[in-house]
């Protein structure tokens, strides 16, 4: 890391910036208005509430209540029909005349909320059923959301881990201009950023499994929050435990040393490039993967600490002055965090 420090090199030209700049930018804009569209359909964005949501869980609560209801309503007729048989027959044809009465009135009153259902699920485009997908809460799992659960931990992925790579983007683009200039092969920094998310992609392949057996033993909930507390704290004390390994330290000390990857690890080509950002991808996975569990203990979907997670992610890739003193800081915050839990 000393060799770093003394190493100056010419600033890439502008425009290779600009683009290394407007190409992230980009990734990071369309995976975080995807997860903060789940967030909106969800009802889980901090400080904002979707009145949509709100209104469709209260029918749903409303539906349930009524049919009780509609159940004694539909009683009270009939038993008055049989309290009725000894007088008149015009006065029994009387209460038979309002009742065919009112049979269209009801049927044309139940035919109003079916009415609007279906008028919503036709309104309801693509993007807006990839967005307001949940976990099925009862029945087996179709593919089809195996791929969406697939789907939202990638593109969260990509959404927290972009901005943290963005120092080694820039680094790369010097070293590839400073290539141009000596005559030598140039390579795309979009294709090193390629290569870096592709891992992370792999690892959202691998995290589906576990969290698909945490709703099939109920340890979550459809909104894919903890539905035990202990849940919660084993995975907060495993994340601060992991702070403290030897492992931790080597991969942390890898993402915060970009310079020296990439001279031990330079490879000409496409290919060599995305196998470049695959493997610096492999030791950002190393680093990160206990802080990603704590999604489950405070909510896959809780916008607000996967806001929180992308700083933090951050904030420890650039703590060059005392990475150790902020590993165990942070440490000792989720161990005691998972305690209180359950205490």
């Amino acid at each position: 890391m000393n060799t770093e420090t003394h190493m100056e090199f010419k600033p890439a030209p502008f425009k290779d910036r600009m683009t290394v700049y407007i190409g992230a930018l980009v990734v990071i804009i369309v995976s975080w208005l995807y997860i903060l569209g789940m967030g909106w359909h969800m009802n889980t964005l901090p400080f904002v509430n979707n009145p949509t949501a709100m209104n469709m869980d209260m029918n749903m609560n409303m539906d349930m209540d009524k049919k009780p209801m509609d159940m004694d309503m539909d009683k009270k007729p009939m038993n008055m029909d049989m309290d009725k048989k000894p007088m008149n027959m015009d006065m029994d044809k009387k209460p038979m005349n309002m009742d065919m009465d009112k049979k269209p009135m009801d049927m044309d009153m139940d035919k109003k909320p079916m009415d609007m259902d279906m008028g919503m699920n036709t309104k309801m485009t693509l993007v807006d059923k990839v967005l307001s997908w949940m976990p099925p809460s009862q029945g087996s799992w179709m593919l089809k959301d195996f791929t969406l659960l697939f789907i939202m931990w990638s593109v969260m992925m990509i959404a927290m881990m972009t901005p943290s790579i963005l120092p080694m983007l820039l680094l790369f683009t010097t070293l590839n201009s400073r290539n141009k200039e000596n005559g030598k092969v140039v390579n795309s920094t979009m294709t090193l950023l390629s290569g870096y998310l592709f891992s992370w992609v792999l690892f959202s392949l691998v995290i589906t499994f576990p969290q698909y057996a945490m709703h099939k033993s109920g340890l979550l909930n459809p909104m894919m929050e903890p539905t035990h507390a202990y849940l919660g704290a084993v995975m907060l004390c495993l994340a601060g435990i992991y702070q403290f390994t030897p492992f931790k330290d080597a991969c942390l000390t890898v993402c915060q040393s970009p310079l020296s990857f990439l001279m031990n690890n330079w490879k000409d080509g496409k290919l060599g490039t995305f196998i470049v950002g695959y493997k610096h991808g492999f030791y950002c996975i190393g680093c990160c993967w206990a802080l990603m569990m704590t999604l489950f203990a405070l909510g896959v979907m809780n916008i607000m600490w996967v806001m929180i997670l992308t700083l933090f992610v951050l904030f420890e890739k650039l703590a060059y002055k005392r990475p150790i003193l902020f590993r165990q800081v942070t440490g000792v915050f989720f161990i005691g965090w998972g305690i209180l839990l359950v205490v």
